[in-house]
């Protein structure tokens, strides 16, 4: 969940804006208000008003204006028309989509989308002159006699179906698919110019299937101009715009990225599907560079985490990588000297150094089955699958791997973030079936096994903050984040606290998050390897920010230009006033909390009110609040604040926004979580003081965490050298904090011919690793890890003496006694 984008300000109709807050919710609300009007005279059965339109779809294109539109543009009038149709009979957003991802347009092609077609929208007249009542009370509507408060309007959008394509040699194509048509003058000829060429996309009312080709001379924003001629001879110039990256840019530097499907045996349904289906990813091998050959000798895996869409490739040179994500070679290097002025070090690079032949896994979009006459497929976003799916994809993939190596070296598995819980489902799941067969093709000969952050326990994004998109999901983009974020398989199996649960206690996605993790716990951790947890949340009990705290709160109001222009379209139903959204950290331990609070403001005929407001609450338990807890942190609200800024003057005149940003980031992987803990489920308790692997509070062999949190899946010199030692075969120790108050306790005296027992204040803390030391006139007897007993080395000793116990972190602390006989 690292990137959301904040499209409110952005895409805000400053003209006219119709609010809405859940859009099923408020569409029949609306339905019911309009009960009573007769609405034969919308004969396009699509009446604006019904939704919250904020594509300024009354104004863009109409009169004389040329407006350039986007895709994300497109899209969102598309997704507002569909909505406001009373009569569902074109495709919705979801089905537009999945018809772009079925196509599969190649890289360099651009698919051109067309709407044209008549809307209604109402018109409230003036409190003078009005064409429909308004009752203030209620703010509720009815009818005048002989009064029609509904207006026809026609609008005409074409715009290029993708943000980006690759490579400086582009091609066009039309589909009727996404094209829109219901009502209203037909387009008798479109044409398309650009680069300083025409191509005919329309002629004769006819779309032409044709694919038209243009090479620009360089890369950049490129300028689409549609001349479109209707069927009266009435004409209109639009424009697009689209972003074209020359393909030299992008050539992999490389070797290529190979397919690895799941093997006949490793086919999974889900818990949603009727049918298995097999699994798909793509990976490529970084050869050692010690020895210089191109064999396999020394396989170390590296996986990729959560990634819907598959923004994140391998390298930043790959086809298809979204500039302003890291690559997952990018998030393996690391600041070597903690001084952001130098040049960071390659984690990859270094393991190459060291000998050994370093594989990346990524997760890609894919279609299964794709092809059939009777059935197109199924389309999977690999990057927000099932984990158990990826896990069987990788089982196959270690399988191909061990048939290609050279030599008997054991392999060495990272799972960075969801990439730890596809690794330990799959060589767990592997043991699993060794021991039941005894076949060679469970052997999953793996020897280390490095758990980066990864959320054994579950992971967290605030449940403020989900509501927060669910809310504003009237624009096509929050939905999409909705949709692909937060709705998809992997983030229903992995949150601990999920709006579709409903719930104000945390619960996780109905019928996958409690689902995934009994099947992950009753699999258990994999045994016949080292197990070691690399893990970037706090031991020491570090909260981030405080429970129930306000962490973001952004209120938008109308401009200058759009009061004025209110005074002006004194028609329209609604007025926008302004939208309030406050989201809150969850409350503290057993405590009742606002988490988000939202509303719409508008006016009719000037009389302002909440055309919708929704609150939401949430009750922690025992376990404390999961946003605020010691854990890896992400800050998603802080993407949220930063993409709220307004930069353009001229948006400035339309809209006002207000922000306050309170907390930047949010624990994101609780520590417990990233150490499987079976300890206390208090989420902010100091761990750090002891061994936990000891005690028997976490599964794994050991453990690096820091003192203070740290950012998810986040590098450093400190945490890089434990896990080169341990990829290397010399065994580390967990990590300890020892704090300043510890003391050694015991009697400050040793007499002769009488034993003393000390220990720290720490209590029978089970540091094994404690390494105690005495002066000369002191001997240790016995020695249980925590505590020693002592006594005089001679019969005559005397004067000063000392007790030392250096922990695992070499930290030392020391008592002087004094040494003698007992006084007479």
């Amino acid at each position: 969940m690292k990137k959301i984008t904040f499209w409110v300000v952005v895409m805000l109709s400053a003209l006219q804006l119709q609010a809405q807050g859940n859009n099923d919710r408020y569409t029949t609300e609306v339905d019911k208000k309009l009960e009573n009007i007769d609405k034969t005279a919308i004969s396009s059965n699509i009446l604006l008003d019904r939704v919250l339109s904020i594509s300024s779809i009354l104004n863009f294109n109409q009169g004389t204006r040329q407006d350039t539109t986007s895709y994300q543009h497109f899209k969102q009038v598309w997704y507002e028309l569909n909505r406001a149709s009373y009569i569902k009979n074109f495709a919705s957003l979801e089905k537009f989509e999945e018809e772009l991802r079925y196509k599969k347009y190649a890289k360099n092609t651009i698919p051109i989308g067309i709407i044209n077609t008549e809307f209604h929208y109402g018109d409230a007249g003036t409190a003078t002159n009005p064409n429909i009542q308004f009752n203030r009370s209620a703010q509720t509507f009815s009818a005048i006699p002989g009064k029609n408060l509904f207006v026809k309007k026609q609008t005409t959008i074409i715009a290029p179906l993708r943000n980006k394509v690759i490579g400086n040699t582009v091609q066009f194509k039309t589909d009727s698919f996404f094209r829109l048509y219901k009502f209203g003058k037909r387009i008798k000829n479109l044409q398309l110019f650009t680069n300083g060429t025409s191509f005919n996309l329309i002629s004769n009312y006819t779309l032409t299937g044709s694919t038209f080709t243009t090479t620009y001379p360089n890369e950049g924003l490129k300028t689409l101009r549609f001349f479109v001629r209707f069927e009266d001879n009435t004409t209109k110039t639009t424009y697009g715009k689209v972003s074209v990256s020359a393909s030299t840019l992008h050539l992999q530097k490389h070797t290529a990225l190979l397919p690895i499907w799941a093997d006949d045996d490793l086919l999974f349904q889900g818990y949603d599907e009727t049918q298995t289906y097999r699994g798909k990813n793509e990976y490529r091998i970084y050869y050692d560079t010690k020895n210089g050959d191109k064999t396999l000798n020394k396989p170390l895996i590296i996986l990729d985490g959560f990634d819907p869409g598959d923004k994140r490739k391998i390298d930043k040179t790959d086809v298809g990588h979204n500039k302003d994500t890291k690559s997952i070679i990018e998030l393996m290097s690391f600041d070597h000297d903690n001084n952001s002025a130098t040049e960071n070090k390659d984690l990859v690079g270094d393991l190459q150094e060291k000998g050994y032949d370093v594989i990346i896994v990524n997760h890609p979009e894919y279609w299964i089955g794709n092809g059939s006459v009777t059935w197109r497929g199924k389309y999977v976003d690999g990057g927000s699958d099932y984990i158990e799916r990826n896990a069987y994809v990788l089982i196959s993939l270690i399988r191909k791997l061990k048939a290609q190596q050279q030599g008997t070296e054991k392999m060495v598995v990272i799972g960075p973030s969801m990439g730890g819980l596809i690794s330990r489902y799959s060589l767990a799941y592997m043991e699993k079936k060794h021991a039941e067969t005894g076949l060679e093709k469970w052997n999953h000969n793996t020897r280390l096994w490095v758990s980066f952050d990864s959320p054994h326990q579950g992971a967290n994004v605030p449940i403020g903050i989900q509501y927060w998109l669910r809310f504003h999901s009237f624009n096509a983009a929050a939905k999409e984040n909705l949709d692909k974020k937060l709705n998809v398989p992997a983030a229903k199996q992995m949150l601990v606290h999920h709006h579709l649960s409903g719930s104000k206690t945390p619960k996780g996605a109905p019928d996958f998050r409690d689902r995934f993790q009994n099947s992950l716990d009753n699999l258990g951790m994999p045994k016949n390897l080292r197990k070691i947890a690399l893990n970037n949340g706090s031991l020491m009990g570090g909260n981030i920010g405080i429970p129930s705290q306000e962490i973001l709160n952004i209120r938008i109001k109308p401009g200058l230009v759009t009061r004025l222009t209110n005074l002006y379209l004194t028609g329209l139903l609604f007025h926008f006033e302004g939208i309030h959204s406050n989201i809150f950290f969850s409350p503290p331990a057993n405590t009742e909390g606002v988490i988000f609070d939202g509303k719409v403001r508008v006016s009719t005929f000037f009389i302002g009110w909440n055309l919708y407001r929704e609150k939401h609450l949430a009750l922690s338990d025992n376990r404390g609040s999961y946003d605020t807890s010691q854990g890896g942190m992400t800050d998603t609200q802080n993407i949220l604040y930063e993409e709220s800024k307004i930069s353009n003057d001229l948006t400035k005149l339309f809209v006002k926004v207000r922000r306050q940003l309170k907390v930047k980031a949010h624990s994101f992987i609780p520590t417990k979580s990233a150490l499987a803990y079976i300890g206390s489920t208090v989420l902010d308790e100091v761990i750090g003081n002891k061994d936990r692997t000891c005690t028997g509070e976490t599964p794994f062999d050991s453990y690096f965490a820091p003192q203070n949190n740290e950012q998810h899946v986040f590098l450093t010199s400190e945490n890089v050298e434990w896990l080169t030692q341990e990829i290397e075969g010399n065994v580390q120790n967990p990590s300890i904090y020892i704090p300043s108050t510890t003391t050694i306790t015991g009697n400050n005296l040793v007499c002769y011919d009488q034993t003393a027992i000390f220990s720290t204040s720490l209590g029978a803390s089970c540091i094994e690793n404690i390494i105690w030391s005495t002066s000369s006139n002191i001997e240790i007897i016995d020695n249980t890890g925590a505590s020693i007993t002592v006594q005089t080395t001679y019969a005559n000793s005397a004067g000063e003496g000392w007790i030392k116990a250096t922990f695992a972190n070499n930290t030392s602390i020391t008592k002087n006694v004094e040494v003698g006989k007992p006084q007479t």
